[in-house]
């Protein structure tokens, strides 16, 4: 007969199924042999073996080599000497499935007696999702050091105190210090002298999460040397949030700021030359236009000569009339020198506050010379409160000398010609110019290449007048456009701001 069942021991038996069956980490019970005794449902599906394949087999069933070779002489081991590798410790190891692939896993071992026998307890947890996101996390670094190593801008940490935490190989090349001889070191080595108060401003806006973006700056080289580069900045955070130091990235632009000095150079001596190109066009109009004055001089001085002379009681009233207008053309005949000297001057670039209706009336005065274009009618709408713009004042009559021309050239087989001139204040923060014609206008294919380089509508242009004209109004903060003249025709605009308070 058997005895009474204990109520305590089934329900902890019971409990211990539940524990067994629900639990999300495989666990297995061998004995003194290696022979499974338990084998919950978490290990069917880490292994895909099921129980009834596994219990009663030696537990090495589930062990790749070298694990599986090993584990009889280690328990063999254990039994005679007690000292234990895994037991109580827990190890990272290899599991092998059914299908004869391999998983990582965590084995945790513990000992205890059953029915006065030996038995280990094991508890195997997954360790595929993980390993597969150190994997990916490893390879991202290895990644980041790849791109950073092989990076042609200099890629520099540092801490908050301004000392080198990390240096690349392109940061070695650009400022001539080795690694080993940089890190450690306060960044400031890297300072002009006159421009170390940079990095109190660049760790101060660090401090308050800041970053910076394309700073342009100079900085020195080993030997002494200093190169133009472009920063940037940002905060380096630790797993708390706190801002811990910054990632610097520079990346030398000395090559660029020579390239862009030589072509604002060669736009000078561009600009120069279409100046003195058109001066030949109009020269022999000029020698035309100062004949006018000179001879009206010459012809008051020979009156007043004769005035001089005469017994006539009104003689020096009439005299000193006559000189005066002598005086008058003189001064127009300087005004169209002075007007000419300015406008094909070689100088360097020098902008001052100007009235943009005097500018636009003086340009004017100069556009129409040497044309060969007859019966044009000039008008001009000026802005009557048009702000001062600051300006280089020959540059921008230059560009307006170019589209005037351009504007009278175009109506040359016109019946109707006519160039107005415009100026329109823009809510006090810019005037706007236009140059208006009447002539036939530009086609649509070449009105989309019209700025470009050695782009001419003209026999024989060269093309470049549009393109100097479009990088002198870039260069003045505007942007020369195209569009068409509602009465026929085109009209080329532009902006310049207003020159600034000055009070």
């Amino acid at each position: 007969m058997h005895g009474p069942v204990d109520p305590a021991a089934q329900s902890d038996d019971t409990l211990f199924q539940t524990l067994i069956a629900t639990a999300v980490d495989g666990i297995m019970v061998i004995d003194e042999r290696g022979i499974v005794q338990v084998y919950n449902r978490a290990c069917e599906r880490l292994f895909q073996y099921g129980a009834d394949e596994v219990i009663g087999q030696n537990i090495k069933m589930l062990m790749p080599a070298p694990y599986r070779n090993e584990h009889d002489g280690y328990l063999d081991s254990y039994r005679n000497t007690g000292k234990a590798r895994i037991i109580g410790i827990g190890r990272e190891a290899r599991g092998q499935r059914k299908d004869g692939t391999e998983f990582p896993l965590y084995l945790s071992v513990g000992q205890g007696t059953l029915d006065g026998k030996r038995i280990f307890v094991g508890i195997v947890h997954d360790l595929t999702q993980l390993k597969a996101e150190e994997a990916a996390r490893e390879e991202q670094r290895g990644m980041m050091a790849s791109i950073v190593e092989t990076s042609n801008d200099a890629i520099i940490s540092k801490t908050l105190d301004g000392i080198v935490t990390s240096w690349n190989a392109a940061a070695e090349r650009i400022f001539g210090y080795k690694a080993e001889e940089i890190i450690g070191k306060p960044i400031s080595i890297l300072f002009p002298p006159d421009l170390v108060e940079e990095e109190a401003m660049i760790l101060a806006k660090l401090s308050k999460g800041e970053s910076i973006q394309h700073y342009e700056t100079v900085r020195r080289r080993k030997n002494g040397a200093h190169i133009d580069i472009s920063l940037t900045v940002s905060p380096l955070f630790d797993a708390s949030g706190k801002i811990v130091g910054a990632s610097k990235t520079a990346r030398d632009i000395t090559e660029r700021k020579a390239a862009e000095a030589r072509l604002q150079l060669l736009q000078s001596e561009l600009t120069h030359v279409a100046r003195l190109s058109e001066m030949g066009q109009f020269s022999a109009a000029l020698a035309h236009e100062l004949n006018q004055p000179l001879t009206a001089i010459l012809n008051y001085t020979n009156v007043a000569k004769r005035l001089l002379t005469s017994q006539n009681p009104d003689s020096p009233a009439k005299t000193y009339e006559t000189i005066a207008k002598a005086g008058q053309q003189a001064q127009r005949a300087g005004q169209i020198i002075r007007r000419m000297r300015d406008f094909v001057e070689k100088r360097d670039s020098k902008r001052t506050i100007e009235d943009v209706n005097k500018i636009a009336a003086d340009a004017m005065a100069l556009g129409l010379v040497g044309t060969k274009v007859a019966n044009i009618k000039m008008q001009t709408i000026f802005a009557s409160r048009a702000p001062a713009v600051l300006v280089d004042k020959v540059q921008i009559q230059q560009v307006l000398v170019n589209l005037l021309r351009n504007a009278a050239e175009a109506m040359t087989e016109s019946p109707r010609r006519e160039l107005t001139v415009t100026t329109t204040n823009i809510d006090d923060t810019s005037v706007e110019l236009s140059v208006a014609d009447t002539g036939p206008g530009i086609p649509d294919e070449l009105a989309k290449r019209l700025f470009e380089p050695f782009v001419t509508t003209k026999v024989g242009g060269m093309g470049i007048g549009l393109a100097i004209s479009q990088s002198i109004v870039e260069a003045h903060g505007g942007q020369l456009r195209m569009t068409p003249n509602k009465d026929g025709g085109t009209i080329f605009h532009f902006r310049l701001p207003a020159a600034p308070d000055m009070e």
